[in-house]
């Protein structure tokens, strides 16, 4: 076998391969399959995200007013029931 023949050979044994591939990866483009569960966890990333900066820790944001509501109600129920308590 000579040089030319070998050459031959291999350019299509490479065109081959790269129409192969090329046309798996236009199907794989094409391939819808998961692209919901992707997007569906993508939105709950981005919500989860958006709660933890809106309600914030326990000493800021939304929670942390909360707490403080919760334990100015709490002081409140306690000094009633002291004052009830006391003679």
């Amino acid at each position: 076998m000579d040089i030319h023949s070998q050459g031959k050979i291999m350019n299509n044994f490479l065109t081959k391969c790269y129409v192969a591939a090329h046309v798996r990866f236009h199907e794989f483009g094409k391939d819808q399959r998961g692209v919901t569960a992707i997007e569906y966890a993508l939105i709950g990333v981005a919500m989860a995200t958006l709660l933890a900066f809106i309600l914030g820790d326990q000493n800021s944001g939304f929670l942390g007013a909360l707490k403080e509501a919760f334990d100015k109600i709490a002081e409140a129920i306690k000094s009633v029931t002291i004052s009830k308590t006391a003679p």
